[in-house]
């Protein structure tokens, strides 16, 4: 019996064609933009994209298999365990350099504080470097712990190197071996060993541990010219917690892709705060996105196929 595949990306024509031609024998449709509809549901056996809300895997047992582009699986956590013939499965590695690129964007443009210049460029304004009244440092020299060390953030850790910064990295267990990093630190010790870093970069996933990890207690331990990056997941954050730091500047400011509740709400103190840059969860966005995650499904699509699990 051939697969029928439906596609819930935003695939570009190109490449939903080179998705087709790879597939060969199996039967393609794409959802419309707005989702998929029933029908679509009620066909497929193989959904290549996300489906919001997850428990639809749990409406349409014909769905077996489910390739998301997501880093994280934990919205479908629940789903596989009330159904744990279910396959999910996600492209290793894909967004790992755009991720990382982005978080040294973000801490750049705070380092160096780009949202100054920017409103200046807007006012059409030329300032004398000395009669800005802003914060400006750099990166070299400067400690940067990264809470953090799967893919994405070993990624960042050799961009940070390059620039020169000197790396604490935070794991389950203080150990390690990598010549990038200076100091090996368990998540347990970060209320204390905080208290020596120049930014805070956050790439942990959602999981009970890493729940409001940093919290009241650890933001108020960061130095009050520290910087917090988070592309990780918005939970991991105390959000009420650092509006306080923030305001009262407890921290110099923050950078933040990610949130506890997203879109993040327009009544959020968080978009008028002078000292935070916001980011729309896009850190993982880039032009060749779609097409290698077209390639990271055809990659597992064939080790299932060689293991007869697909057609």
């Amino acid at each position: 019996m051939k697969s029928r595949v439906l596609v819930t990306l935003p695939i570009r024509d190109a490449d939903y064609a080179y998705l087709c031609s790879s597939l060969g024998n199996a039967d393609t449709r794409l959802a419309e933009a707005d989702g998929p509809s029933n029908a679509d549901l009620g066909w497929a056996d193989v959904v290549l994209g996300n489906l919001k809300p997850s428990s639809l895997l749990l409406d349409y047992p014909n769905i077996g298999w489910l390739h998301s582009p997501n880093v994280g699986l934990d919205a479908y956590r629940s789903v596989c365990e009330a159904r744990p013939e279910l396959v999910v499965s996600n492209s290793k590695g894909i967004v790992d350099h755009a991720v990382a690129e982005h978080a040294v964007a973000l801490l750049l443009a705070m380092t160096r504080s780009l949202s100054v210049l920017t409103d200046a460029q807007r006012r059409h304004s030329w300032a004398l470097i000395d009669d800005y009244p802003i914060h400006r440092t750099t990166v070299a020299g400067k400690s940067v712990h990264v809470l953090g060390y799967g893919s994405i953030a070993r990624c960042l850790i050799g961009k940070l190197s390059g620039l020169g910064a000197r790396v604490c990295a935070y794991r389950r267990r203080a150990r390690g071996r990598d010549l990038k990093v200076e100091r090996f630190l368990a998540y347990s010790q970060l209320k204390l060993e905080v208290a020596s870093a120049d930014a805070l970069m956050v790439l942990l996933p959602e999981a009970v541990e890493t729940r409001g990890l940093v919290g009241e207690e650890v933001l108020a331990a960061m130095p009050p010219h520290a910087f917090l990056v988070n592309v990780g997941r918005g939970t991991t954050v105390d959000e009420e917690a650092l509006v306080m730091e923030l305001q009262r500047y407890g921290i110099r400011g923050a950078a933040l892709d990610v949130f506890a509740h997203e879109p993040l709400p327009p009544e959020s103190p968080l978009w008028d705060l002078p000292n935070v840059l916001i980011s729309p969860h896009i850190a993982g966005r880039f032009d060749q996105e779609m097409r290698m995650q077209v390639e990271g499904f055809m990659s597992v699509w064939r080790e299932r196929a060689q293991s007869g699990e697909a057609s």
